[in-house]
């Protein structure tokens, strides 16, 4: 077994329990007469351009979030979560040629080759870019790391093997550039390939983030009850938020472009949170995203949304940012009410 693989057997990836203080899942996230609800995600959101190799937003509407705006004028009810990261520093989200990957002296210089200057893609610098976001309807911003990419194999699992301290300045990092930039953000992140270590979830708890997006699992069956167990966090419940490590608010994807309109009934019907994730990049190289943003994951969605259209007004189109401002403002309304009842 290799390091890498045996770092990740023993890491969050395969799931950690929830530390002490708040868990399982809100009994009151859902708001009065609301039975099940819908939020979508777009991870890797930043500058890049199609001058650059990888198109992720800075090309604005003409670029690859024009299948966002369609999506938000077709479907009025829409809201969108952007994770954006704030400083990208990789030419590729990935590794397209594993194998080489085996061979530490190209392993090293492909590293070295993939990582891009500090501040390249610093979205302070990019005003423009940072106005077309804030301009969006019905949009909000959350974070997706600092860098995206950590100068190792694997290279997009930006806190594995990140210390407390890292983690910490990472995130102070993060969120000084995003007020550089004047951008707004919701107190969550969607950390770079699900990874949440426990040094991780502790320093998000310091600076004040509330939410996590940690989990993947587009392939267990669809009931009340079931846990995820395929990427990120495990364990934790597959169509509820849920609280995890104390004070975050995890969130579970259970849907993508390789899912079936089947599954998403499924969800709905057991009175779930369907959470749709899609990636800005579709392609670069050799890599191709199965989530990418094109043409035919977007007419997926439309059909997707044109049926959770007829359900009706029990169902909440929302986002994770409101959820967990739902669900932390109840928790604080327990507390207050368990300290008047002590008295």
């Amino acid at each position: 077994m290799s390091s890498v693989t045996e770092k990740l057997r023993n890491s969050a990836l395969v799931g950690q329990p929830p530390a002490a203080g708040l868990t399982g899942v809100p009994s009151h996230w859902l708001p009065p007469g609301k039975r099940a609800a819908v939020v979508f995600t777009i991870d890797d959101v930043h500058p890049g351009t199609s001058r650059d190799g990888s198109e992720a937003g800075g090309d604005l509407e003409n670029g690859q979030l024009r299948f966002l705006l369609r999506l938000l004028t077709t479907h009025p009810a829409l809201r969108a979560t952007l994770f954006v990261t704030a400083d990208w520093r990789a030419r590729f989200p990935s590794v397209s040629h594993p194998l080489l990957m085996r061979i530490p002296l190209i392993q090293r210089l492909w590293c070295e080759w993939n990582t891009l200057p500090e501040g390249t893609m610093r979205i302070d610098r990019f005003p423009r870019f940072v106005g077309f976001l804030k301009h969006l309807p019905r949009v909000e911003i959350g974070l997706h790391g600092l860098t995206h990419n950590r100068r190792r194999h694997p290279t997009h699992l930006e806190y594995l093997d990140a210390t407390e301290q890292d983690c910490r300045s990472s995130l102070a990092a993060i969120i000084d550039i995003f007020r550089c930039a004047g951008l707004p953000f919701v107190p969550g992140m969607s950390p770079p390939g699900w990874y949440a270590s426990t040094a991780l979830v502790t320093a998000m708890q310091e600076a004040g983030l509330t939410f996590i997006g940690a989990s993947r699992d587009l392939t267990s069956v669809v009931q009340r009850g079931a846990l995820s167990s395929m990427s990120g966090i495990t364990g934790v419940s597959l169509i509820e938020p849920q609280w995890v490590y104390g004070r975050l608010l995890n969130f579970t994807t259970n849907y993508q472009a390789t899912s079936t309109l089947d599954r998403a009934k499924a969800i709905v019907d057991h009175g779930g949170l369907l959470a749709i994730k899609a990636h800005v990049i579709k392609r670069v190289g050799r890599y191709v995203a199965l989530d990418g943003l094109d043409d035919r994951y977007c007419d997926h969605l439309h059909e997707l949304f044109a049926y959770l259209e007829t359900v009706g007004a029990d169902l909440w189109w929302t986002s994770m940012g409101e959820i967990a401002a739902r669900c932390v403002a109840g928790q604080s309304k327990a507390r207050v009410v368990e300290r008047l009842d002590d008295r």
